[in-house]
């Protein structure tokens, strides 16, 4: 279980790293936010995160 959430806590750190890269600004909740593990502060921004997770996935998993 600690392996998990560690690789986990790495992952959330890689993808805001990536979208920083990509000029997006974004942050990483606290407290098991029931929204999810990072906070976009540009909503119309969405479709382009989306992009980014798509082609991590792709590159990533085949």
């Amino acid at each position: 279980m600690i392996h998990k959430l560690t690789l986990h806590k790495n992952f959330i750190t890689w993808v805001i790293q990536q979208l920083e890269k990509e000029n997006i600004p974004c942050y990483r909740t606290t407290g098991n936010d029931r929204n999810g593990d990072i906070l976009l502060i540009n909503p119309e921004q969405v479709p382009r995160v989306q992009e980014i997770i798509r082609w991590m996935n792709r590159q990533f998993n085949g």
